[in-house]
């Protein structure tokens, strides 16, 4: 059974149109359609960001494809240089594996068309691939989808000797139904979201499909869903089926209700789409036909979309599925990962349970609610909490280890950003001395204990060496007693951490939290100690006065 053939690799180039109001397109016969797509598209992680959509293809034979759309932005793939520019490769690897019966995958191999160094490096311009399963057998299953850069091996010493490469994976349920007919009215397959189409090339009522020009259909394919700045247009491609025998002219289909509603409730369009001529001609000879559909974006505000589309007689199967509308040219540009971190830093449950769950421009539209609340001059076009906010996350990204899709890597950062700058950093990149670590862990619970700057003000140990207790010594500036530091010198005393590097951060206050989170309620003088615990330069909050109490 053949599985698999390479469809599309297209440039995006985003463009910016101005053009208003709604254009009802049909068009008659179609080889192929799709159902059952999901009703967002999947994002997928690990070294960069992509967006998977999964298209259900059905032939007029009844045999079922299943296309899988890859799309990621240019910056995030690695390119070389060609004599006729700068060419990215990617393998994308697909597996279907059922609830019964063997697994079906598919491996191929792309690359980019010949791009301009800026082009190559642009965050606002994408990268479409896809393949096709084909002839599936069955049904119901699990989709895990992987893209590789080819051109580039993960950061590290053992990855390249291991030649792992750079990919990014996503997975998802995925579910097709037995038929792409139903027994009574017509059946919508999933609508095939498109960018830049020239539909007015496509109008049958202009020219016949035989003589359409502009491209095929699959060379418009928008896995991300993102309408606005990218394209003041929403362009769809809705798949329609009659019955088996198709319809009778009286019982033929008037049209369909079509209603686009903002996830958030506070915006709704509903209007009616009518079938032409051509397209009721189609439908009467139980042949599938399909729907173009167009519509000015320009006065939805920013967002997350659901669109519904169901047959006006109420008999058939009707399909939903969601977009998105960006209006600020930053929300395109950023790293996905550094959206996901911020969500992350600043919300908590319910309230992140749902962050998480939204689409990117939900997040955008979350994130921008929170940051407005709290603008101390709302009629001041720039907000300075959040511009603090974006200088911390840019010295956490430059000099503290940076960020993944869960927040900051290193716990350093996330002191950062919830406390802000330190008023005083204690530093032992290589600590010289037994006891200068555990002076750090005395003074995270003893606020008032002295700084033993030098070799002489520790003392020695009243026996040969130096001992495991700083209490037990002679001379020297004497430490007060911690129970809560002893106990974690007394398990560190025969580690090899004791001799890696360590940073003790010091508040004299309660900090500079620009939130409410979980350090903002401190009391005076709050202590972290970071110690970097594998000696890789990661730093890992060992102790805080603010988390375990203060003697």
């Amino acid at each position: 059974m053949p599985f698999g053939s390479v469809y599309l690799f297209p440039c995006r180039f985003k463009v910016l149109h101005i053009l208003a109001g709604f254009i009802f397109l049909f068009l008659g016969t179609l080889s192929s359609t799709a159902l059952a797509a999901l009703v967002r598209t999947v994002e997928g992680g690990g070294n960069f960001h992509t967006y998977y959509e999964v298209l259900n293809r059905w032939q007029d034979d009844g045999t079922l494809d299943v296309l899988v759309l890859v799309e990621l932005s240019n910056a995030d793939l690695t390119y070389e240089e060609e004599e006729r520019g700068m060419v990215g490769r990617i393998r994308m690897e697909v597996e279907l594996t059922p609830l019964e019966g063997e697994s079906i995958s598919l491996k191929r191999p792309f690359r980019t068309a010949a791009l301009a160094p800026s082009d190559a490096n642009s965050r606002t311009l994408n990268q479409v691939f896809g393949v096709i399963l084909r002839d599936v057998p069955v049904r119901e299953g699990r989709l895990n989808i992987h893209v590789f850069d080819v051109n580039k091996y993960r950061e590290g010493i053992w990855n390249e000797y291991k030649r792992r490469l750079r990919r990014s994976e996503g997975s998802t349920d995925w579910h097709a139904e037995q038929s792409p007919r139903t027994a009574q009215g017509v059946a919508l397959g999933d609508p095939l979201y498109l960018f830049l189409a020239p539909l007015n090339q496509w109008d049958p009522n202009l020219q016949s499909h035989g003589q359409s020009k502009g491209g095929l259909l699959h060379d418009y394919m928008h896995p991300s869903r993102r309408y606005g700045i990218e394209q003041d247009k929403l362009q769809l491609f809705i798949p329609v089926w009659p019955p088996e025998g198709g319809l009778m002219p009286s019982k033929m289909e008037e049209g369909l209700a079509l209603q686009v509603t903002s996830l958030d409730m506070n915006f709704a369009l509903n209007d009616t789409i009518i079938f032409d001529s051509k397209g009721q001609l189609a439908l009467e000879a139980g042949r599938s036909s399909g729907l173009f559909y167009e519509l000015d974006v320009n006065l939805l505000p920013q967002g997350s979309y659901r669109l519904t589309v169901a047959p006006l007689s109420g008999h058939g199967r009707p399909i939903s599925s969601g977009f998105d509308v960006v209006w600020r040219l930053d929300s395109l540009g950023r790293f996905r990962y550094l959206q996901s971190a911020e969500g992350h830093l600043v919300f908590s449950g319910k309230e992140l349970k749902k962050f998480k769950a939204a689409s990117p421009a939900g997040r955008e539209s979350m994130l921008d609610e929170f940051w407005e609340s709290l603008n101390p001059e709302p009629e001041n076009p720039f907000n300075v909490t959040y511009l603090e906010f974006q200088s911390r996350m840019a010295h956490v990204q430059r000099f503290l280890g940076g960020f993944s899709s869960n927040g900051p890597n290193d716990d350093r950062g996330l002191v950062m950003i919830l406390m802000g700058p330190p008023d005083e950093i204690q530093r032992k990149t290589m600590p010289m001395n037994f006891r200068d670590q555990d002076d750090a862990q005395i003074k995270v619970f003893q606020r008032f204990a002295p700084d033993r700057e030098s070799v002489a003000s520790k003392g020695t140990s009243s026996g040969a060496g130096q001992s495991i207790n700083p209490y037990d010594n002679s001379g020297g500036i004497p430490m007060p007693y911690s129970e809560r530091a002893q106990k974690q010198i007394t398990n560190r005393a025969n580690s090899a951490v004791h001799s890696f590097g360590f940073e003790l951060w010091k508040y004299d206050r309660n900090g500079y939290p620009l939130f409410e989170n979980q350090f903002s309620r401190s009391s005076m003088g709050a202590r972290f100690l970071f110690l970097d615990r594998t000696g890789s330069g990661d730093f890992y909050l060992e102790s805080s006065n603010l988390i375990q109490g203060e003697e």
